[in-house]
C-alpha cells in the first residue's frame, strides 16, 4: 500500500556502457529501504528533465565518465535543478584533491568515491539527505517548509486516492504582532509548532509555509477529528500567550492610521480544506491555490450597512459611497428605531454617530445589540468626537473612529469589517 509521505528518491545516472556500481550492492540497497530511501537507476541517453520531474529526487548522483564528459557544458546538468532543488553528487572510482575542487567548480555539490563499503556509502548519502532537510526546514519552527510539501502533494496527486490537505493561519496574528511585538510573535509560531506535532497522533504530513500560515495532509477521514482537536488545545495555550488583562478581556485594542482604535479578539485557527474530491488537480500549486480559495470563500457574503447619522445630507452620502463600493447601505429612520432595524435586516455593519448619544446612551444599546453579535456577526464602527475609545470598545463597540474623518478611511474599516471572523 502507498503511503501517504513519498519516499525520498535518488536518481543515478551511469554511463550506458557501465553497470551501476551501487546497484550491486544489497547491503546498501537493505539501508535504503529500511529508511524509506529508493535508488532509481538511469542512463545518460534518458530524458533526464522527464525523470526528475517524475521522482522529484532528493539526491541525483552521476557517474564520473558523464561529467567529465559534460564538463565544459555542465550547466546543462546543474540547470535541471531548476525542476526539483535536488544535491548534485558525482561518484568517482579515485579523486584526486584537484579534481575535486574542479568538479566542485564545475556545478556538483558533494563527490563520493565508489569503492566505499554498504555503510559507508549509504551513511555518506544519508548524511547529505538529512543536511537537505534541515535546510529545507522553517527556522522557527523545525517543520518542512514550501519545497519539501510541494512533493508530498505532488505524490498525493499521483499515487494516492484518498487526501485531504488543511490548511491554516492565525487569525488577528498581524494585531497581535504590532502590540506585543516580533519577538513575541515568533514565540507564538514557535508554540504552535509544538501544538501541531504534540496534536496529531495519525500518520499525517505537518508543513509550515511561512509566518502563520501551515498545512496538514492526512486522510480525508481524519479531517474533523484533526481540527476539532486542534481548536481545543490551541485554544488552551492561549492564556500563556497574552497579558493576563487581555486574555481575561477577550480582546486587544490596537491602533490604525487616522486616530482609528480597533477592539481585536484574540488569536484562533482559521481552516480551509481541499481534498482530492473537490475536482481535478494540475499541480501542486493548483492544490494550495485552491485551498486558500475554498478558506476565503467561507468567509461572510453579508455586504449590508446600516447607517445612524445626524445629518441627513452626510447620511446620504455616506449611503451612495457605500453603495458605489458594492456594499447594500440603508440609512436609519432615528435611534428609537434602531434595534428594531438592525433585527430586521440583520447588516453586517453598524455605522453609529454616537455625538449627540454620547458614551452613557451607547452602553445599553450595546446591551440590546449583543445578541445579534452572535446570531449574525454584528460589527459596530462608532463614529464621534466624543473622546475616550477605550470606554466605547470596551462597551462593545468593534471600530471607534474619531470625526472630523476622510470617508476613504471609513470605507477601508467598513471593507475590513466585512470579511473580519470573529
Amino acid at each position: 500500500m502507498v503511503g501517504l509521505i513519498p519516499k525520498t528518491f535518488i536518481l543515478d545516472i551511469v554511463d550506458k556502457s557501465c553497470t551501476n556500481p551501487l546497484a550491486s550492492h544489497p547491503g546498501f540497497l537493505e539501508l535504503c529501504k529500511n529508511e524509506n530511501i529508493e535508488l532509481v537507476s538511469s542512463n545518460e541517453s534518458e530524458n533526464l528533465t522527464e525523470l526528475i520531474r517524475q521522482y522529484r529526487p532528493e539526491i541525483m548522483l552521476i557517474d564520473e565518465r558523464i561529467f567529465r564528459k559534460n564538463l565544459e557544458s555542465s550547466e546543462d546538468i546543474y540547470s535541471t535543478k531548476t525542476c526539483q532543488p535536488f544535491k548534485l553528487v558525482m561518484v568517482s572510482s579515485s579523486c584526486p584533491k584537484e579534481d575535486i575542487f574542479q568538479f566542485i567548480k564545475a556545478g556538483a555539490d558533494e563527490v563520493m568515491v565508489s569503492d566505499m563499503d554498504d555503510e559507508e556509502v549509504f551513511l555518506k548519502i544519508f548524511s547529505i539527505i538529512r543536511r537537505k532537510e534541515v535546510l529545507d526546514q522553517n527556522r522557527l519552527t523545525n517543520l518542512p517548509s514550501i519545497n519539501r510539501t510541494h512533493s508530498v502533494l505532488e505524490h498525493c496527486q499521483r499515487n494516492l486516492g484518498d487526501w485531504a490537505l488543511i490548511h491554516f493561519d492565525l487569525l488577528h496574528f498581524q494585531s497581535y504582532s504590532l502590540m506585543y511585538g516580533v519577538a513575541k510573535a515568533d514565540n507564538t509560531i514557535r508554540e504552535l509548532g509544538k501544538l501541531l506535532v504534540a496534536s496529531i497522533e495519525e500518520e499525517v504530513f505537518i508543513g509550515h509555509l511561512g509566518k502563520d500560515n501551515f498545512v496538514i495532509i492526512s486522510n480525508t477521514n481524519a479531517i474533523e477529528q484533526i481540527i476539532t482537536k486542534l481548536k481545543s488545545n490551541f485554544a488552551k495555550i492561549l492564556s500563556r500567550l497574552y497579558k493576563q488583562a487581555d486574555y481575561e478581556n477577550g480582546y486587544i485594542i490596537s491602533s490604525a492610521p487616522n486616530r482609528v482604535r480597533r477592539r481585536e479578539s484574540l488569536m484562533s485557527l482559521n481552516f480551509g480544506v481541499c481534498t482530492n474530491i473537490d475536482r481535478s488537480f494540475l499541480s501542486s500549486s493548483d492544490i494550495l491555490e485552491q485551498v486558500v480559495k475554498n478558506k476565503k470563500e467561507s468567509e461572510t457574503k453579508n455586504k449590508k450597512v446600516l447607517i445612524l447619522e445626524d445629518d441627513d445630507d452626510f447620511a446620504t452620502l455616506l449611503e451612495e459611497t457605500l453603495v458605489r463600493e458594492g456594499n447594500e447601505a440603508l440609512v436609519s429612520k432615528g435611534f428609537e428605531k434602531l434595534v428594531d432595524e438592525v433585527a430586521e435586516h440583520q447588516p453586517r455593519t453598524l455605522i453609529l454617530e454616537a455625538t449627540k448619544l454620547g458614551h452613557q446612551n451607547f452602553i445599553p444599546l450595546c446591551d440590546s445589540l449583543k445578541k445579534y453579535k452572535n446570531e449574525f456577526g454584528l460589527k459596530i464602527l462608532v463614529a464621534t468626537n466624543v473622546p475616550g475609545y477605550q470606554n466605547f470598545l470596551d462597551t462593545g463597540a468593534d471600530v471607534y473612529l474619531p470625526k472630523p474623518y476622510d470617508i476613504e478611511t471609513l470605507l477601508k474599516e467598513v471593507r475590513r469589517l466585512r470579511y473580519a471572523k470573529t
